[in-house]
């Protein structure tokens, strides 16, 4: 996958993979058990740098840089995806330090960090309280 970013294994041995230079999402499949993917879904496109992703409860999140995209049932329809569901989410949209790595804890809940917009600067952000996925 060119220019991967993170990646998620789903129970049923499906990694799912953002590519951050394509704005894609992929899902890649071993049906052999060689360690190399036999077939390749592309489950999104237009994705603005879909590098976080993390799988739970049947459901592929994908983080992006100005909002969190939810995927369901997305095992079972890899071939045919379905569209995602747009979380209630506000990020700053600035894309410099915006890509993110997501994850879900221990405690359930999923943690999406959100970076400074620049190296050097004073930025006034105004950030939505963080709400609880699971």
């Amino acid at each position: 996958m060119p220019n991967a970013g993170s990646l998620s294994l789903s129970p049923k041995g499906i990694l799912f993979v953002g590519s951050r230079e394509a704005g894609k999402m992929y899902a890649l499949r071993d049906e052999n058990g060689d360690y190399r993917a036999d077939r390749v879904y592309t489950i999104a496109k237009g994705i603005s740098l879909p590098n976080g992703v993390a799988f739970r409860n049947g459901s592929l999140f994908v983080a992006e840089v100005s909002s969190l995209l939810r995927f369901d049932d997305i095992e079972n329809r890899r071939a045919n995806p379905p569209a995602s569901a747009t979380l209630s989410v506000r990020f700053p949209a600035n894309g410099a330090h915006g890509w993110k790595f997501i994850r879900f804890g221990p405690d359930g809940k999923l943690y999406v960090p959100v970076g400074a917009p620049c190296n050097v600067c004073h930025p006034s952000l105004s950030l939505t309280r963080v709400q609880h996925f699971t």
